[in-house]
């Protein structure tokens, strides 16, 4: 090769800007999305609409059966958890208080807030589960999050907005901050562990409540006060602090102080009467199970979209659309799947792909879905990611501290007809 000749095999800057990967402006695809370029949009929206329709028409009593079983298995965790946290700071108590906990957010009312059993069950209907009364929530579903905050910041906007911009859980864009932060590495891992130990109270239960807020806004033809993520401000304690998206008041009485009465007071109270070391011993408990609950959701929760084998979009689209089922394929990771045990142990988030495409179907019709889903993602050409939960910890710290970034889907490559301004 003479002086001054170019290596063929090193492409020069210019080109590598144009390879997909790193911006949404790409023209050229890089060899991992060279997939995209023979996807038949047509048909694989059509196979992927008639599997949804073939699978809610298939929903029936067996999947209420298997509903209240996982109920019951939800409970009993929460019923082993009490009767136990008396006995000593122990981790039989921790464990399955923290189970019950995770199970009946992550299982049973986030299937059912989203309508996956309104065609076959009257009692467990999204219209009424948790929502319009404190009573119902007490009774359905009582955590830190308000349920009709959730429905909004979960249901409509996470699930139709997925890797978008306006996705008020798109990890790389709330995670910015701490991306850009000028600090050891060590000190990012520490803020990683404080945000997976606290997250529920502290970015989940103000963001979906401030996401409520801007819907009312919205609504009355307000104007919405900024997107970006909002996490607990200390100062709300003493009525003072950021009051910009909503009253700090307000915020506290109906998110958060239900469930602190009802888990940190009520729930220990009768051993206070009893045994002043039962009474320390099940408030330690009561305490570090929050503490692994916390963990434990966010290690099935936040690993779902976050990776740097998973995709985000510049513009938004058609919801159940070819690009829509794409989308939810492609940005989506699933764990393990395939039996009763381990789906609830994983808080049933193992299925996100299948989820994502159907929202609104039963915790049984995912399990029947996945490996036909599967199947037909490799006919098609399109990427299935499913990996061991502990494996996509290790993607989504990376995320979070700056070491990777998501993949930016190619603009030019989109289906034009399947977008639309948000």
């Amino acid at each position: 090769m003479g002086k001054g000749a170019q290596n063929p095999l090193i492409l020069p800057k210019s080109a590598k800007e144009l390879l997909s990967g790193p911006s949404y402006a790409a023209k050229v695809l890089a060899a991992e999305d060279a997939w995209i370029a023979d996807v038949d949009f047509a048909l694989f929206h059509k196979e992927v609409h008639e599997l949804g329709k073939t699978l809610a028409k298939e929903q029936g009593e067996a999947d209420v059966a298997h509903l209240q079983k996982i109920i019951w298995w939800s409970r009993l965790c929460q019923y082993i958890g009490v009767a136990t946290m008396w006995w000593r700071v122990n981790p039989i108590s921790i464990f399955f208080l923290s189970l019950g906990t995770l199970t009946r957010w992550t299982i049973v009312a986030h299937h059912v807030c989203h309508g996956g059993f309104d065609k076959c069950s009257t009692e467990y209907n999204r219209f009424k589960f948790g929502v319009g009364s404190l009573f119902r929530r007490v009774v359905d579903w009582l955590d830190w999050m308000l349920v009709e905050a959730w429905n909004v910041e979960h249901n409509q906007l996470h699930h139709y907005h997925l890797g978008e911009d306006s996705d008020p859980d798109l990890v790389e864009t709330n995670m910015a901050y701490l991306r850009e932060m000028q600090v050891p590495k060590g000190v990012k891992y520490v803020a990683v562990l404080y945000i997976a130990l606290t997250w529920k109270w502290w970015y989940y239960a103000p963001n979906t409540f401030k996401q409520l807020k801007a819907t009312e806004r919205r609504k009355r033809g307000q104007e919405i006060l900024g997107r970006g993520p909002l996490t607990f401000d200390f100062k709300w304690l003493i009525g003072r602090g950021d009051q910009t998206f909503f009253n700090s008041t307000e915020f506290l009485v109906r998110c958060l102080l239900p469930y602190f009465v009802q888990r940190f007071a009520l729930l220990p109270l009768p051993l206070a009467f009893f045994s002043r070391s039962a009474y320390f011993s099940a408030m330690v408990n009561l305490i570090l199970a929050e503490l692994m609950t916390n963990l434990h959701s966010f290690i099935v929760v936040a690993t779902n979209h976050a990776g740097d084998d998973l995709y985000r979009f510049e513009r938004h689209c058609k919801p159940r659309s070819a690009t829509f089922y794409l989308r939810q394929i492609i940005s989506s990771a699933n764990f393990a799947t395939g039996t009763d045990v381990g789906d609830f142990l994983q808080g049933w988030l193992n299925y996100q792909i299948e989820h994502h495409m159907w929202p609104d179907l039963s915790m049984l019709s995912y399990q029947k879905a996945q490996p036909i889903v599967h199947q037909l993602c490799r006919k098609h050409g399109v990427p299935y990611v499913q990996q061991n939960v502990f494996y996509r910890i290790k993607k989504l710290v990376d995320i979070m501290v700056g070491d990777a970034n998501m993949r930016k889907f190619p603009t030019a490559f989109e289906r034009e007809a399947d977008l639309v301004e948000d």
